[in-house]
């Protein structure tokens, strides 16, 4: 404020009068206060027309209850001041109100300040950029219109969900793990397999209503239950948890990693009530290449069994069999040419936010690289050679210290910003994320060191290589490989479904109903006429990826 004053009153004039200035510095003062002002209401039209309703509209439950509450108070007031009430029924309806109001607000409160915090992760972390700041003009005024930032932040609003984030880390305990994880890599057709694993849940209806039993065994309807996204976001939605990269503001405790999953209930009343073959999944996309999802992944299953118990009563405390784990493999100069291609278009999106300005204090001034080249170039700088050793030794330091999990008191594990999502970003990923030999080796260690080595299947007795499933992009788009790559993914998550049943041997029950299911899919029939997000035979083509 002091230079403002000395600059209003050297425009004026070093002749002015003690009035002059103290009238100038009195307009100055205005000017910034109107000019706030302005700005103030501005942004707040803005965050409502074009943040709050256009999101309420999409779904999204705190915007609203935010509408519901600016009708409900209202409401509340004129149901205070009307006597068409008899004095009983209006101090009810006046209780009733204000425990709703209460309700509403202390939800819409809670909801914003996570809502807040979200917003200010995703744009340090996951855009990789700098919130914008106020804009003013050459001399150092406010610019009356609305704040910068205002439009990324609708652009949050209509697609995190703050409060269903809170309700599923509140319920986590309640909640169980997935059978099956796809951990990549990206672009080579994670969503196009996780849209046959809910295929295959959904032709077991077909089947199943068409014939009740094959060769004796009675045939099962398998439900498929898919992950919870922060992110309502087409190609997202339903598919991944972003959990183990850090999406919940960093947080990536094994324990809490059930958040993204259906309660404990819903598979009893499943497989117990029901008679139905019950899994769910995750397939983000980005923990293949990670250097600490492999130990977190890892950790949350080994406790699965001490810290959930399990499933039925009287049951025995024996340790679950591992997640099925799977991973998708393309061409590696497809695959980084399409992870570029796919990244300058979120930078692109990124700018059409107004987030102009880059994090480089997080990522270094080299990123974003300017072309593939220098992307291959920081992918194997010295910088990002250090920051994955630093976040795998991080991983292994998180997964050591155990910590009882009292109610009263838990420290969440959580990854630093630097961490997040990849070390060095996402572009520092370009010829790192091809080598998946590397990648696949560092779970399969991983997963023998807690789990023991497994030479071969303790149920179907054949011989097994490590712990991960590889499913090239090719056979996703032709039948009798996509069988092939299918059956082994089941045989693992129905060892889990078998393990919480009572008798082991209903396991080839369990995999005679998955086999018909899979039949079903892998039919020519529908690989003509059904269409996925990012098939595989789009991916395949150069030219016709989305």
């Amino acid at each position: 404020k002091e230079w403002r004053v000395r600059k209003c009153l050297y425009i004026v004039g070093e002749q002015s009068t003690p009035y002059e200035g103290t009238m100038a510095t009195i307009k100055i003062r205005f000017h910034t206060a109107s000019s706030l002002l302005r700005c103030l209401l501005l942004s707040i039209r803005e965050l409502i027309f074009s943040g709050i309703i256009p999101s309420a509209r999409s779904g999204r439950t705190l915007s609203r209850l935010t509408l519901l509450l600016s009708i409900h108070v209202p409401v509340h007031m004129l149901i205070s001041n009307s006597n068409q009430f008899n004095i009983n029924n209006k101090s009810t309806l006046q209780q009733l109100s204000i425990h709703f109001i209460a309700i509403n607000t202390l939800l819409n409160l809670c909801g914003y300040i996570f809502l807040i915090l979200l917003y200010r992760h995703s744009i340090q972390t996951i855009f990789n950029r700098k919130i914008p700041t106020l804009q003013r003009d050459k001399n150092g005024c406010i610019l009356p219109e609305p704040h910068p930032a205002i439009k990324s932040f609708n652009t949050h609003l209509s697609m995190l969900r703050p409060l269903e984030i809170l309700f599923r880390f509140a319920t986590a305990p309640f909640r169980v793990l997935p059978d099956v994880i796809v951990l990549g890599e990206t672009r080579c057709g994670t969503t196009n397999l996780c849209g046959h694993l809910v295929s295959v849940a959904e032709a077991s209806s077909s089947s199943s209503s068409r014939s009740g039993q094959i060769n004796g065994t009675r045939i099962r309807r398998i439900k498929c239950y898919t992950p919870f996204c922060p992110w309502a976001f087409p190609e997202l939605d339903h598919k991944e948890s972003f959990y183990f990269v850090g999406h919940y503001l960093g947080i990536v405790d094994p324990y809490f990693y059930r958040m993204a999953f259906p309660l404990k209930i819903t598979r009893w009343w499943e497989e117990r009530v029901l008679g139905n073959i019950f899994f769910c999944f995750d397939g983000c996309a980005q923990y293949l290449t990670s250097p600490s999802a492999p130990y977190l992944i890892a950790s949350a299953y080994q406790n699965e069994n001490s810290s959930s118990g399990s499933s039925g009563i009287g049951e025995e405390c024996i340790p679950p069999p591992p997640p099925s784990l799977v991973a998708c493999v393309r061409n590696p100069v497809d695959q980084a040419v399409s992870w570029w291609k796919y990244e300058n278009n979120a930078c692109s999106w990124g700018e059409s936010m107004g987030l102009t300005e880059w994090n480089t204090s997080l990522r270094s001034n080299d990123y974003p690289p300017k072309s593939i080249g220098d992307a291959l170039k920081f992918s194997q700088s010295r910088f990002i050679r250090k920051a994955y050793a630093d976040a795998e030794h991080l991983a292994k330091t998180l997964i050591t210290h155990q910590t009882s999990y009292n109610p009263f008191y838990y420290r969440m594990k959580r990854l630093p910003n630097w961490a997040i999502t990849w070390p060095g970003g996402q572009l520092s990923t370009i010829g790192r994320s091809g080598k998946y030999s590397g990648s696949i080796d560092r779970y399969n260690n991983v997963f023998s060191t807690m789990f023991g080595e497994k030479v071969e299947d303790s149920l179907e007795r054949k011989p097994r290589e490590g712990f991960v499933h590889i499913v090239p992009i090719e056979n996703q788009s032709r039948g009798l490989l996509l069988k092939g790559a299918l059956h082994p993914i089941f045989a693992d998550c129905m060892a889990r479904s078998a393990h919480r049943g009572s008798k082991q041997s209903d396991y080839a029950d369990l995999m005679a109903s998955i086999d018909c299911a899979i039949d079903n899919v892998c039919t020519e029939d529908n690989f003509n006429t059904s269409s996925r997000r990012n098939s595989g035979r789009s991916l395949a083509n150069m030219d016709l990826e989305p």
